[in-house]
């Protein structure tokens, strides 16, 4: 295992969880564990498909010796800003578990890898006092490991009313994780994916709308949810639609792809 420390010059105020038997530690990572008193998460669903086993991640903190009960009474980590003038520092740190590196420009054929810093904000006006007042769509830790859940539109229903959207909305549990939007998640399952992205030899199904849209990739061809994630935005990079993660930084071993990132 690699394990990697970096500074960046931005204040974070939700850092991308990772991918692909990567282990964040700072900012703290839970590999969709929650409160678990246990070695293992209970659900490897609950929020993105971190592709890792189950064990590894941190559970959110208790601010004091009491197991808290719900977002309210979970630990919050701050982070404070240097100043109005300056840079503030946030370290980041990971661990890659099959681990970077001997990819020389020169030899394309060794170990190549590559790194996405990102990060997601929210509007200020979303803040709530209470369990009860807070949007269903704010960011939060949960109060137990169940997954959201997700009602998909009618295949018959071309032109949805408000009214039918904000019943099917009314179905998010408050007091389960929201990660990345319900709507967010809902714009993914329609969208029709892009048939120019690699499959390799799998055969991607067709959903209910009658095409295959953005929640079947080649690592995901049943179309299986965790969380509120879109498949297609995580598997593949850069991501050709609008997207709620900002970029970072790109940390590749092979200089000649900056240019591309940088695009």
């Amino acid at each position: 295992m690699y394990t990697f420390v970096g500074r960046l010059l931005v204040v974070l105020l939700l850092v991308r969880s990772c991918w692909s038997d990567c282990y964040m530690h700072n900012p703290r990572g839970s590999n969709n564990r929650l409160n678990e008193r246990s070695a293992n998460r209970n659900n490897g669903n609950r929020v993105f498909d971190s592709q890792n086993n189950n064990r590894g991640g941190y559970n959110v903190g208790d601010p004091s010796t009491a197991a808290n009960t719900g977002d309210l009474s979970q630990f919050n980590m701050k982070y404070f800003q240097s100043g109005s003038a300056g840079n503030s520092e946030l370290e980041v740190e990971w661990t890659n578990q099959h681990g970077c590196g001997g990819n020389e420009d020169s030899d394309p054929h060794k170990l190549n890898c590559n790194m996405v810093v990102q990060y997601m904000c929210q509007d200020q006006e979303e803040s709530y006092q209470t369990a009860n007042a807070f949007p269903v769509n704010y960011l939060r830790n949960g109060a137990n490991t169940q997954t959201n859940n997700y009602n998909a539109r009618a295949a018959n229903v071309k032109d949805e009313t408000q009214a039918q959207l904000a019943n099917r909305m009314a179905n998010i549990q408050k007091d389960r994780v929201v990660h990345e939007s319900w709507m967010n998640y809902d714009r993914c399952y329609v969208r029709e994916r892009n048939r120019g992205l690699f499959t390799a030899d799998q055969n991607l199904r067709n959903g209910r709308y009658g095409y295959s849209s953005a929640i079947y990739t080649r690592q995901n061809p049943q179309g299986n949810r965790r969380g509120y994630e879109c498949p297609e935005e995580r598997d593949y990079y850069p991501y050709w639609h609008p997207t709620p993660w900002t970029d970072v930084a790109v940390l590749t071993d092979n200089v000649t792809h900056c240019e591309q990132h940088m695009k």
